[in-house]
């Protein structure tokens, strides 16, 4: 028995993806980090008013109505930018003496989006659709960009 091969219709390089019955495709890449952070306002004992560390993954999710270059909503290297801003401003800090605002995940996701929308979005293919902050393999926080028309 043979593998039906798929129709021409189903295969090339049409990399429109708007109109009707178009497809959404989405990409991500994960970052990682190491930093320490305490959140202030807690209740006396518990365990995040203390000083402690985790091994922060961020994950950017990116979206595109065309392909670009060979068929990317975005080359993944272009988004080495974000990957040094996150080395460099978050690697094995102290979250607290980096950020203006109280480090939890939210509003690292926020601020993450913020930068990506201010730094990286101008100069790459795709749009940015989410930010997601983990700080344990069992918690994430997700920053959604609204799609605007």
């Amino acid at each position: 028995m043979t593998t039906p091969r798929p129709s021409p219709a189903h295969v090339g390089p049409h990399h429109d993806l708007r109109g009707p019955g178009g497809v959404g495709l989405t990409i991500g890449k994960t970052f990682t980090f190491e930093a320490s952070h305490r959140l202030n306002g807690l209740h006396d004992g518990h365990k995040c008013g203390r000083l402690h560390g985790h091994s922060y993954q961020v994950t950017v999710e990116l979206t595109a109505d065309e392909l670009v270059g060979p068929g990317f909503v975005t080359d993944f290297g272009d988004l080495s930018p974000f990957g040094a801003y996150l080395a460099e401003h978050f690697d094995h800090r102290d979250l607290n003496e980096v950020l203006d605002v109280e480090p939890t995940s939210e509003l690292l996701a926020v601020h993450l989006v913020r930068w990506f929308l201010d730094q990286v979005q101008p100069v790459i293919a795709g749009r940015l659709v989410a930010v997601t902050v983990s700080e344990t393999p069992k918690t994430w926080a997700r920053c959604t960009v609204r799609a605007t028309t």
